[in-house]
């Protein structure tokens, strides 16, 4: 998963720790009171991507009931708006929310981005047909994804869709795989673990983008007019990957392919696939005055496993580390964003105060 912040989640307090990382430049991160959404007074289909604005006040995106909330920093419920549909101010696959610099809400689409004033009136639509990933950078100014014939290219795009830089590309072969079926149609079939798939990483927050690979510890800070601001780096190696990961990575496609009633031979070339080694970064997240990376843990068959979190100014300056056992979808000033699931899989929204320190 980051002018207005990047969007998206949550978690619990309950033995949830965040450990300092020895031998390393130390953060320090002190929780504070919760707020959940979602058990009770209201549900969400599917908590998708959320912003907060200046106040505080913060916006949901669900994405499976094709609205927008806004709520107060106390809960209230202040504002919603959007339904399906394909006329103005409609959504069809909304995936990201972004508050602009203008005060605008802007909602991503697969080849377009909705903008509402902050009452929740539709503006206009920017269409930029053929990209997919979109992200806001600037006024004239987008982040995206395009398909080559053998990649995945990450570009940045003017609003009349020109593409005016390319950046890092996903090779296909990292995750999909092409064979014949019974009738002898080729058929792909893709499987991405963020474990080991070279993901591209797109990033947007405090008036900030970012680029970059999670198999290189080299990202890109961009201001809105795409200009380059800063740099993202550590020297980190990938880490090896252990049998016993590998056999776990392993289960996993091969119970993710038995849902989808995959052949045999398709999930023994995708389990062959799995590589020596992981990739660096797991996640990204922007907040208006720090960029948090999320590294892939040391151990990727343990769910409590902790993650290694960097952290940097938005000009790239490295303040230090700390550990995570949740990725956040969502960093602001002063609060963390995560979504849970309770035990029937209702999702809700806990979103936790909290401050940093620098030692």
């Amino acid at each position: 998963m980051l002018r207005g912040r990047f969007c998206v989640s949550v978690f619990s307090l309950l033995g949830f720790a965040i450990a300092l990382i020895p031998a390393e430049r130390q953060v320090e991160i002190s929780l504070g009171k919760s707020l959940e959404l979602g058990r009770q007074e209201l549900s969400f289909g599917a908590i998708t991507s959320i912003c907060e604005d200046h106040e505080g006040n913060f916006l949901v995106l669900d994405g499976k009931e094709f609205k927008v909330l806004k709520f107060s920093p106390g809960g209230k419920l202040l504002l919603k708006f959007g339904q399906k549909g394909q006329g103005p101010g409609d959504f069809q696959s909304p995936d990201l929310i972004v508050l602009t610099p203008q005060n605008e809400i802007a909602v991503h689409e697969i080849s377009y981005v909705s903008f509402f004033k902050a009452d929740g009136t539709f503006a206009r639509r920017q269409e930029l047909n053929g990209r997919l990933g979109l992200v806001y950078l600037g006024p004239n100014r987008f982040l995206a994804w395009d398909w080559h014939p053998d990649s995945r290219q990450q570009i940045m795009l003017d609003g009349k869709n020109n593409v005016v830089a390319t950046f890092h590309a996903q090779p296909r072969n990292s995750f999909s795989t092409v064979l014949t079926d019974e009738t002898g149609r080729a058929v792909m079939f893709n499987y991405v673990s963020d474990i080991y798939v070279p993901d591209l990483i797109f990033g947007y927050g405090g008036g900030v983008g970012l680029v970059g690979i999670s198999s290189r510890y080299d990202l890109t800070l961009l201001d809105g007019g795409g200009r380059v601001i800063g740099s993202v780096r550590r020297d980190l190696k990938p880490g090896k990957m252990s049998g016993g990961e590998k056999a776990f990575l392993g289960e996993n496609i091969r119970e993710f392919a038995k849902v989808r009633n995959w052949p045999a031979h398709a999930v023994r070339d995708l389990v062959n696939r799995i590589p020596d080694f992981k990739a660096i970064i797991r996640a990204v997240r922007i907040s208006p005055r720090h960029v948090y990376v999320f590294r892939v843990p040391e151990n990727v068959t343990r769910e409590d496993s902790a993650m290694p979190v960097d952290v940097f100014s938005l000009r790239g300056e490295f303040l230090g580390s700390t550990t995570m056992n949740k990725i956040p979808l969502f960093i602001s000033g002063t609060a963390m964003y995560f979504v849970e699931a309770d035990d029937s899989g209702n999702e809700y929204l806990r979103r936790t105060e909290y401050s940093f320190l620098v030692r």
